[in-house]
């Protein structure tokens, strides 16, 4: 009785694994913009949840070179992540979403970064484009 359940359970489990990696395609691993900051996708569940950290490191960025986590989504071609820019070794005070998708070997994103300016006193909204590949 024990070897049937054993088999359905192994074959249940390589059925999902092979639905993760045909998820993720290739693109766990290190990305990188034309500004030097870096989308590490650590990891991508069965469900297309995506983990990794988040790296800014354009020059007038206060929190540059720090990683942050992130969390999104995968589904097929498009992805979706976010981080919260607040960690034990900095606060920036912001967050930022990234939507795009993976085409040719590269990742092309629009993203929306919601800060708190200072010299105003109140929350901020900026959007911009930028492209990635794979380190």
């Amino acid at each position: 009785m024990i070897r049937p359940f054993a088999c359905v359970a192994f074959l249940l489990s390589m059925s999902l694994s092979t639905v993760a990696g045909a998820q993720s395609g290739g693109r766990v691993g290190t990305w990188a913009n034309d500004h030097g900051s870096q989308l590490v996708i650590r990891s991508i569940g069965a469900d297309g949840s995506v983990t990794g950290t988040y790296a800014n490191n354009s020059s007038n960025y206060e929190c540059r070179g720090v990683a942050f986590p992130i969390v999104g989504w995968l589904d097929g071609d498009m992805i979706s992540y976010t981080t919260k820019w607040k960690s034990g070794a900095a606060d920036c005070k912001s967050i930022t979403s990234w939507t795009g998708y993976f085409r040719e070997g590269r990742l092309a994103v629009e993203w929306v970064l919601v800060y708190h300016d200072a010299a105003e006193g109140r929350p901020k909204v900026r959007a911009g484009q930028d492209s990635y590949k794979r380190n």
